[in-house]
């Protein structure tokens, strides 16, 4: 039988979509993204939604009850955990199922306990009393007022006695190996003080679907998007420290939480677990379905967001996403203007400098720039005498460059002849149209001194994405995420339009705190003349303890031709890269060993068998099989 073309298939879906369960917020959602990107972004909403087509089997990595008994044997500390579960008028069924999935852990060092915030409910009351005569690891207590749930889980912080404590909402799901991976995970990193894990979505009718692979642990990222979400467990002594949860955050409590401790704990001592560890319940009223069932929920963020913004001393104005309102975009504004030098390198193409250049001053009011043109032997009268009369007014400064084109050596020439405090990189085919695009680069650097790059969102001119930051092991090399999807769709996780850690950005537009480019010795000019010389530069950067920001506020169009041809000495180049970098190309800290490495679109996942991060279940496999 011949199948169904995928763009019918789409269609199909969506309108069965559309027709069932048709109500008001559905309609709202709709209208919300035809107002913001008109029907073609509806049609890409659309195959993003029903256009994947990738199986998704939750229990294929898990461990089994050997494996984990194996696992735990080797394991020298083995804290108790106490795991916190705030009740409020929760069917039972949910609970029910909850609790089994705490009482079913491979890991047996744990308590549970249940704070019931005055739910008033019969069956509930006889249900964890059931529990906790049959389970003595379970406590249960009843409160007399309502307490919301940030007061009741400060109730169990308060009663818990394990030296790590973690959170489980009522109606969700921990799978079977969960604490036996925490364990693992507190004992390979002993300095640790906070750990959290992927997730996926649970159906009331137990399907397991839409898993969340998250990047390692990036405290710009949690600013815009309360990623670590579930599961996550931290040090009791940090957490009392802190005060637990803050009242008048509901909604957002724990996002505000997250937001505090990363204030305080080192980012080494932030531990993610590349495993799915936590099945999120979609019911009625749980933000898994979406964030209209919290509808307190995204000015709570926002504040929450402001506030960190504030203690840490960072001027930004905070907003919603268009599409996500819980997806926070942060307007930075710049403490002090240090001196900015924009190099932008050429052979001619009068057209696309005098652009270039033309958007770069009209869309930003910063006071202490200067724009540096590396000339490469250009002989285009029309736009000589554009150069020769741009320096007279002293509006740039020109270099020139005889040699053949060497992007590198090229750019390390412009840097050395300049003594500013930043520079930016800049291509010739770039088009800025964002507002203060070169205050949000220097005011993402004020963030932490350890961040050495920052670069924005670069589009096509048809509207689709070429650059938000680059992922290190795609197609075996290096890619652009999100590259080619429609730049007004949210990205995997919201991560298109989130402030965020990366391991690199393109040097086709990138802002470098000069002294870290210096202190790595520039671009390497004989061995990454043309290609992936920005992808080397950040890689050395990055094992030199700097970092590489995404700020996706910055927005620019590259006309960069999406067909370029492949020239034989891009091969050579490719080779180089995977010889030099082999082992770093396969573990990107901010991509995630269950995606796909074969596409740019974070579409689809790759096999991350136990056994790779474990060598030796590999034989425990074997005796079970045996």
């Amino acid at each position: 039988m011949k199948k169904m073309p995928i763009h019918i298939l789409i269609a199909f879906r969506s309108f069965w979509w559309l027709l069932f369960g048709l109500h008001r917020k559905k309609l709202q959602k709709i209208w919300g993204a035809y107002k913001f990107g008109g029907i073609r972004l509806c049609w890409y909403i659309a195959i993003e939604k029903f256009g994947r087509n990738y199986s998704y089997d939750h229990k294929q990595n898990q461990l089994s009850p050997t494996q984990s008994k194996y696992v735990l044997t080797k394991c020298i500390i083995k804290p108790l955990i106490s795991i916190i579960v705030p009740v409020y008028k929760i069917d039972c069924k949910w609970l029910d199922k909850c609790i089994k999935s705490v009482i079913n852990q491979h890991c047996g060092n744990w308590e549970l306990i249940l704070v019931d915030d005055a739910s008033q409910k019969s069956d509930l009351n006889q249900l964890m009393d059931r529990w906790a005569a049959k389970e003595k690891r379970i406590r249960v207590y009843y409160l007399k007022e309502n307490l919301g749930i940030a007061g009741a889980t400060n109730f169990g912080i308060h009663k818990a006695k394990g030296q790590f404590i973690a959170f489980l909402d009522h109606d969700d799901e921990l799978t079977e190996d969960a604490l036996t991976w925490v364990t693992f995970a507190l004992n390979k990193n002993q300095d640790a003080l906070w750990l959290y894990s992927d997730e996926d979505l649970i159906s009331v009718e137990g399907k397991c679907h839409s898993p969340r692979f998250k990047p390692d642990f990036s405290p710009e990222f949690l600013l815009s998007n309360m990623y670590t979400c579930h599961f996550r467990v931290y040090s009791a002594k940090v957490l009392r420290n802190a005060g637990g949860l803050r009242l008048g955050f509901d909604g957002s409590q724990d996002h505000d939480l997250d937001l505090r401790l990363s204030e305080i704990i080192p980012k080494e001592k932030i531990i993610h677990i590349p495993r799915v560890l936590y099945h999120w319940r979609e019911v009625p009223g749980s933000a898994a379905i979406g964030v209209e069932a919290k509808p307190k929920a995204p000015s709570a963020g926002r504040k929450a967001v402001a506030d960190s913004l504030e203690r840490r001393g960072i001027k930004g104005k905070v907003t919603s996403y268009e599409l996500c309102s819980t997806i926070y975009r942060i307007e930075f504004e710049p403490s002090s203007f240090p001196e900015v030098s924009i190099i932008i390198p050429t052979k001619n193409a009068f057209s696309l400098v005098k652009r270039c250049i033309d958007s770069a001053r009209k869309f930003t009011n910063y006071p202490n720039y200067e724009i540096v043109i590396i000339n490469n032997a250009s002989d285009d009268i029309d736009f000589l005498e554009y150069l020769k009369k741009e320096q007279s007014e002293k509006r740039i400064k020109v270099i020139d460059y005889a040699k053949s084109f060497n992007h590198s050596e090229i750019n390390n020439i412009a840097v050395n002849s300049v003594d500013s405090e930043f520079v930016v990189f800049m291509n010739n085919d770039i088009e800025i149209f964002s507002e203060n695009w070169l205050e949000q680069l220097v005011a993402v650097t004020e963030l932490d001194e350890s961040i050495a790059v920052a670069g924005g969102l670069l589009v096509y001119p048809n509207g689709t994405v070429q650059h938000s930051g680059i992922i290190l092991g795609i197609n075996r090399f290096a890619g652009h995420a999100h590259k080619h999807i429609h730049s007004g769709l949210p990205g995997y996780l919201g991560r298109l339009h989130t402030l965020q850690e990366m391991s690199g950005i393109t040097a086709a537009l990138a802002l470098v705190r000069r002294s870290s480019f210096k202190h790595v010795g520039g671009f390497d000019s004989s061995r990454y003349p043309t290609l992936y010389n920005d992808v080397d530069l950040c890689i050395r950067l990055r094992k030199n303890g700097y970092r590489c920001i995404y700020n996706p506020m910055v927005k620019a169009i590259h006309y960069e031709t999406k067909t370029r041809p492949v020239q034989p000495e891009d091969w050579a180049y490719k080779k180089r890269l995977r010889d030099d970098y082999a082992e770093i190309l396969n573990s990107d800290p901010f991509y995630n060993p269950n995606l796909s490495l074969s596409n740019e679109q974070f579409r689809g996942f790759r096999a991350f068998p136990i056994e790779k991060q474990i060598p030796e279940l590999s034989n425990i496999i074997e005796e079970c099989c045996a």
